[in-house]
């Protein structure tokens, strides 16, 4: 495990449940996080230096959860000793990084995961069945928002920070791309960081998507809203209990029931799944170049005042849609 800030902590916490994994490594710059991490586990080896770990062979996969600059050049390292390898997202901050990571593992045919944790939640995948079956209609709209007080940050915006988790979502429902991807955002407190930033998506048949993140709300939100013609789906996952909602255009309110298991833990079994069975992930390659792909035509449109960039205008402005 490299990085064991809070939600590295959370992995520890999960990797630790899993009887199939023993967690060998604990690496943090910091060796306070570090200390933190002895007083719970005091048996797990730390160390300040992941590179201490790069030629190890009793290793077989390695989880990243450091701050996002960092994601790709650990990762690099990691991939080229052919180590397994799943980065928190988002993978990479830019387009061609997630492109060279992608290539690194295929040549090396190492592992790649991206940690899309909204994947492989309950909830989402109950979603992804109904609109597999049909069930909402053909799909008109769709709003998800995530928003709560936020600590400043001095490396990513807003949209790095939560949208990733939407835009995973959104490509395995929708499973189709976009047209173009529009982007508008606010800086209030640092400049060049974001702190509000609103995406729209054209999708074919003409759905609309839209993400709205923002870290100056007082209002924690968790929201996916799905309407179809037939049905629309609400997704919340600030709710302890029924998360999600199914309502009928005649008013009915249907609440079905899923599976309960974390998310989190899904994610780990599934990297371990990976791991003993060489399959590639579910939040693989594909997943992470078109969630990155979408991200850099969102920085984009952010720096030339909302301007719709077309999906397949090889990320120029020279395709504007």
């Amino acid at each position: 495990m490299v990085g064991c800030g809070a939600w590295g902590f959370n992995y520890i916490n999960t990797l630790c449940s899993i009887p199939e994994v023993k967690l060998q490594c604990i690496c943090d710059i910091k060796e306070e996080s570090l200390q933190k991490v002895r007083k719970t586990y005091p048996n797990i080896r730390t160390t300040t230096d992941y590179r201490e770990l790069l030629n190890d062979d009793h290793l077989d996969g390695v989880i990243i959860a450091t701050p996002p600059h960092s994601h790709f050049s650990i990762a690099t390292e990691f991939l080229s000793q052919n180590k397994a390898v799943l980065v928190e997202k988002p993978c990479t901050v830019s387009y061609h990084e997630a492109d060279t990571l992608i290539k690194l593992a295929e040549k090396n045919n190492s592992i790649l995961m991206a940690g899309h944790l909204m994947e492989y939640h309950p909830a989402v995948l109950k979603m992804q069945e109904y609109i597999s079956q049909g069930l909402p209609g053909r799909l008109r709209y769709i709003l998800l928002e995530r928003t709560s007080l936020g600590k400043n940050h001095n490396d990513v915006g807003v949209h790095w920070d939560l949208t990733v988790h939407d835009l995973s979502m959104v490509r395995c429902l929708v499973n189709s791309n976009p047209k173009w991807v529009s982007a508008h955002g606010v800086s209030y407190r640092q400049q060049n960081i974001y702190d509000l930033v609103i995406i729209t998506m054209e999708f074919p048949d003409n759905l609309l998507v839209q993400f709205h993140a923002n870290w100056i709300s007082p209002i924690k939100k968790r929201q996916v809203v799905i309407s179809g013609e037939q049905m629309t789906m609400v997704f919340d996952d600030v709710k302890d209990t029924d998360k999600l909602q199914l309502l009928s255009n005649s008013g009915e309110i249907t609440m079905p029931g899923f599976e309960k298991n974390l998310p989190l833990t899904n994610q780990c079994m599934h990297f371990v799944d990976c791991i003993k069975t060489k399959s590639p992930p579910k939040t693989g390659s594909a997943d992470i170049i078109w969630v990155i792909k979408a991200m850099d035509l969102a920085e984009q449109s952010l720096l030339h005042n909302g301007a719709k960039l077309s999906w397949d205008g090889n990320g120029g402005l020279d395709g504007k849609a």
